[in-house]
């Protein structure tokens, strides 16, 4: 069911992950086969029947800490096993995976736990059962003191600028001067517990905030536990923008390292997965989104990749108190006090267990355990200084799991993550990645039960302007471009090309094409319907492999069955020296606000002197059916030469 899942919400992603999520699915049971490499013999990389043995270690992205149901439970949990303290979860990203893998799995090493840092991924690594197929991992995050960060800049920012600045500058130091040697070290040490041509997938992390503007700052209270009332920073894009680039930062270095390995003479290949684009632009899935309405779930924001608390009306002192007392409730209190005494039971067992509880100069054997050979500490405010690897998060789940992935979120990742498995297969088999055949499929709205609909001409006129004008700059999933022309009139229509979920493609945007689609799709989606002869436009879609184009009419309240004819009424009256008009009508001046029909043949035929023009279009057909009214004054002697005739009203389009 998982595997069907990554494929259920996730439709923007390449549609070779799709085929091999399915071809998984049928992979029959391979336990007797022998030989767990892949063999040159096999050409296809979307089979995944060669991994036997397999590993997810990393952090609390990996151990997906909230998503979905605990794995682990205190009181039944034996003192070795680790599920409940590391925080994992039935939702993470390797859960699905292995769903997705299939039946000929045979030993799965979910190691993963929160809040280790490379120092703890680096011993996560050491104990693994080795001869592996594949690993998956999310490491790097905690060096950079991501929670200390949040903690002193987003939940709890009461201490000052300064505070929060002194974190940030940490983290950017870490990021500088120990992470990449920490993260090369992980690398060097899983190359022992590999097969030969297996396989490594390093996943990124992915960008928390969109910066589109201060509502967060100013809508949204993002803050806990502000018991005494101290004066917070806001979150405000500055401070967003600062939290992304440290993200965009780790991600670099992560596939900087990823690069290096390449050259390197390891068992493995190793590929870097970059899920951070789908937050971005596949979906509105970023924290102060303008979609968001604060609330968490957000009906208003579906598509949210990242677990958050209320901040909406938090501010209130209602709320503080409703704050408080989830915090305070016997149920958390209990939950945190289990929790530190089995970390405390876990961390005396490492230490009785170890060589620092064994030797004769603890000190000097700490001394040599943080040498430049084992990843760095990363010294994170609250550490001690004889502190080697600290213990994972101390508190609660339910507010620890903040800033980490949600279910969506864990299916993003394990959907990338495949994406990378197969390239890398198909790079170890010496073939292409498999691709999709191109898309074709074309729709007319009418068909559909659209009652929209537009002028012929008003369309074909603005085909150029728009594919001309379409910004291609950042064609990644969920890109797209759309303007609207004649807007708050009958004939007002959307433009729209975007990216296809379904189509897989190589190709770039070309403006020639999007007009030669454009133009079927305006005459191609009407017909000869003789019901139609003013030929009516109904829009439609064409997705042509790649890209989709879209013609809409907005106007839905349109009078129906479609005009048949242009039609009007005209009303006057004689005020001594000046004249008054009222013209209404329907299928003609139904994009120019009267403009350029019947306010020049007026004009023209009394010869000048239209004074007081009035255009208005109705939000809804009157009772006679008209979609528009005219109001204007003229000099006396012109109504029979003019109006009464309706010269003026058919030299504007109005009467056939």
């Amino acid at each position: 069911m998982k595997t069907l899942l990554i494929l259920g919400w996730l439709q923007g992603l390449r549609c070779v992950v799709q085929a091999s999520v399915f071809r998984v699915a049928r992979v029959p049971n391979t336990t007797n086969h022998l030989n767990f490499k892949i063999l040159p013999r096999d050409d296809d990389p979307t089979d995944f029947g060669w991994v036997k043995r397999w590993a997810a270690v990393g952090d609390s992205f990996t151990a997906g800490i909230g998503s979905g149901s605990p794995l682990g439970n205190f009181v039944l949990d034996s003192p070795d096993d680790d599920n409940w303290y590391c925080a994992r979860y039935d939702t993470a990203y390797p859960m699905i995976m292995n769903d997705a893998l299939g039946s000929s799995v045979e030993d799965f090493q979910f190691v993963a736990c929160s809040g280790d840092r490379t120092g703890g991924i680096y011993k996560q690594i050491q104990e693994l059962e080795g001869e592996l197929d594949l690993v998956v991992m999310t490491a790097g995050g905690n060096d950079l003191c991501l929670a200390s960060m949040i903690e002193r800049c987003v939940f709890r920012p009461y201490d000052g600028e300064e505070a929060c600045q002194d974190v940030i500058d940490l983290a950017k130091n870490n990021l500088e001067e120990i992470l990449k040697g920490n993260l090369e070290q992980l690398l060097d040490a899983l190359d022992d517990k590999m097969n030969d041509d297996s396989i490594v997938i390093f996943n990124g992390y992915a960008q928390f905030f969109n910066t589109e503007n201060e509502d967060c700052a100013e809508k949204q209270d993002w803050t806990m536990l502000n018991l005494a009332g101290k004066e917070a920073l806001k979150l405000t894009v500055e401070r967003r923008k600062t939290f992304n680039d440290l993200v965009v930062k780790i991600n670099d270095l992560i596939k900087g390292v990823v690069d290096d390995a390449k050259d390197k003479k390891y068992k493995y290949k190793i590929g870097f997965s970059n899920w951070d684009i789908w937050p971005r632009k596949g979906v509105p899935g970023q924290f102060c989104d303008p979609s968001s309405s604060g609330e968490y779930p957000d009906p208003k924001q579906p598509d949210l990749q990242f677990f958050k608390p209320e901040t909406t009306g938090r501010g209130s002192e209602l709320k503080r108190r409703d704050m408080r007392h989830a915090l305070l409730s016997n149920d958390t209190m209990w939950h945190i006090q289990n929790a530190e005494e089995q970390r405390h039971r876990k961390t005396l067992d490492d230490i009785y267990n170890s060589l620092l509880y064994r030797s004769a100069n603890p000190r000097a054997e700490a001394r040599h355990l943080l040498d430049r050979r084992n990843p760095s500490p990363p010294k994170c405010p609250g550490d001690t200084d004889d502190e080697i690897q600290p213990p994972s998060i101390g508190l609660p789940n339910s507010i620890a799991k903040n800033f980490h992935p949600n279910e969506l979120g864990h299916y993003t990742i394990a959907s990338w993550a495949l994406q990378t498995l197969v390239d890398l297969c198909a790079d170890v088999l010496g073939v292409d990645p498999p691709s999709c055949e191109p898309v074709d499929k074309f729709t007319c709205w009418q068909d559909e039960g659209w009652r929209g609909y537009a002028a012929e001409p008003f369309l074909n006129d603005h085909i150029d302007d728009f594919c001309d004008g379409v910004d291609s700059g950042d064609e990644v999933n969920g890109w797209h471009y759309s303007d609207t022309f004649g807007e708050g009139t009958p004939d007002e229509v959307e433009f729209e090309v975007k990216l296809s979920r379904d189509g897989v493609g190589r190709s770039e945007y070309e403006a020639s094409e999007c007009k030669d689609s454009m133009d079927r799709i305006i005459n191609g989606c009407d017909g000869d319907d003789p019901d139609n002869p003013m030929d009516w436009k109904f829009g439609g879609e064409w997705q042509r492999g790649r890209f989709v184009y879209q013609v809409n009419p907005k106007e839905e309240n349109r009078p129906w069955p479609v005009i048949q004819e242009p039609w009007g009424s005209c009303e006057g009256w004689y005020h001594g020296v000046w004249s008054s008009y009222v013209i209404k009508g329907q299928g003609w001046a139904t994009n120019d606000w009267g403009q350029d029909t019947l306010e020049p043949s007026a004009s023209d035929c009394i010869g000048g002197g239209l004074t007081l023009w009035r255009f208005k279009y109705f939000d809804e057909p009157d009772e006679d059916g008209n979609e528009w009214q005219a109001d204007f004054d003229t000099p006396i002697w012109v109504r029979s030469r003019c109006f009464k005739n309706n010269k003026a009203v058919k030299e504007a389009g109005g009467v056939h």
